[in-house]
């Protein structure tokens, strides 16, 4: 999945997904270290995504109690 064109939600759920295979063993161990490595990134992806809309929304509420 590329992550230049990827959603939040899209992102959760891909990452979704790989936890509950994972944890119901449907990941044969020639695929679990490229899995375990694809959910290490769909997981920074997330945080900077929400790190990211967090600061956003801090400017829009600091922007709108200067104009009130």
């Amino acid at each position: 999945m590329k992550k230049e064109n990827l959603s939040y939600e899209e992102a959760m759920a891909r990452l979704e997904e790989l936890v509950r295979r994972i944890e119901a063993n449907e990941t044969g161990i020639d695929r679990l270290a490229g899995e375990l490595k694809e959910a290490q990134r769909l997981v920074a992806f997330c945080r900077e995504k929400l790190y990211a809309t967090d600061e956003e929304i801090k400017k829009i509420l600091e922007s709108g109690e200067k104009e009130a």
